[in-house]
């Protein structure tokens, strides 16, 4: 008996100093267990193409702009020259998984405002953090805030904007 509890410590003490002479990060976790942690957020500049709800299948899709700040705020740009730059906020609610809602403003020719419009706006962002999709539900409102519309159905794909180098970079970088 005291020749196993022997064979026993001594197969303990050796696994310990093993795992020691590894080192702790080494062991600490399981890698076939290990799930990648992305940047889990929309902070950058982003390239969408938006779908409104209610719009025939045909419709081309508007491009624009958003610019996701760290602080939860957001700016974005349509390319479709029929609204002002939108506002709004966002926020992680899960893994990938975000909320987002946009204030836009409508103006008539003479730039007097008709409408506030809101979009609430559902966004999944893909593993590799480059790409989001999403939904949006829009809710249209007179300039007294009385809603007049709500119209689901939209969606949106998005790409990551990156820096990109010039021809010249080489050159540039050898500059004094």
């Amino acid at each position: 008996m005291q020749r196993f509890t022997f064979l026993i410590s001594a197969a303990i003490t050796l696994s310990a100093v093993q795992l020691q002479a590894q080192g702790l990060s080494q062991t600490i976790q399981t890698l076939d267990k290990v799930v990648p942690v992305v940047n889990q957020t929309l902070s950058g500049t982003w390239l969408l193409e938006l779908r409104r709800g209610g719009q025939p299948a045909g419709q081309l899709p508007v491009l624009n702009l958003i610019t996701f700040q760290p602080d939860g705020t957001a700016i974005a740009s349509p390319a479709d020259g029929s609204q002002a730059t939108n506002h709004g906020v966002w926020v992680r609610v899960g893994d990938r998984k975000f909320l987002q809602t946009m204030f836009v403003f409508a103006f008539n020719e003479g730039r007097v405002l008709t409408t506030i419009t809101k979009v609430r706006i559902n966004v999944q962002l893909s593993p590799d953090g480059q790409t989001i999709s999403g939904t949006t539900e829009v809710v249209v409102m007179n300039r007294e805030g009385n809603v007049m519309a709500t119209i689901p159905g939209g969606t949106y794909t998005g790409v990551r904007l990156s820096p990109e180098m010039p021809g010249d970079f080489s050159d540039f970088q050898n500059m004094p």
